[in-house]
């Protein structure tokens, strides 16, 4: 069951990553060779469609990541000091937290207050995704 779910957390944040690279990196040079407003009208188009995808991959990703966190037995927040593979675990559901953060600091700007998005891009999103990375890697390697 683990080798289940270590499949599902590493397809799910591919796919995740690939999401916000592409938004990042792709769409950006989009921008530049194409017309703004059509441009505009693809993201737009692309964006609606995706929500449902994208929430849903996420979710499965943090469900797939609590439950692979119940093979390690933490007692205590203070457990998490204790080696160098609880260090990088708190350092990446840190930036897990300042990534939900931002996504709901986002969303509030959008739906409740009608303004645009303030962060307007995924930039912040994909350094987060890097040092999350980073940080997974650095748990298995120290």
């Amino acid at each position: 069951m683990h080798f289940i779910f270590i499949c599902i957390h590493l397809i799910c944040a591919v796919f995740f990553i690939a999401y916000v690279f592409f938004d990042v990196c792709v769409y950006r040079f989009a921008y530049q060779h194409a017309n703004k407003e059509d441009c505009d009208k693809i993201k737009k188009a692309y964006t609606k469609s995706s929500i449902f995808i994208f929430a849903g991959i996420f979710i499965l990703l943090l469900l797939s990541g609590f439950y692979l966190l119940s093979f390690y037995e933490i007692n205590s927040f203070w457990d998490f000091f204790a080696s160098n593979f609880g260090i990088f675990l708190f350092i990446k559901l840190l930036l897990l937290i300042t990534m939900l953060a931002l996504t709901f600091y986002s969303l509030f700007f959008i739906k409740v207050l009608k303004r645009k998005d303030p962060l307007k891009s995924h930039l912040i999103a994909l350094i987060l995704c890097i040092l999350i990375i980073i940080c997974a890697k650095a748990m298995l390697y120290f």
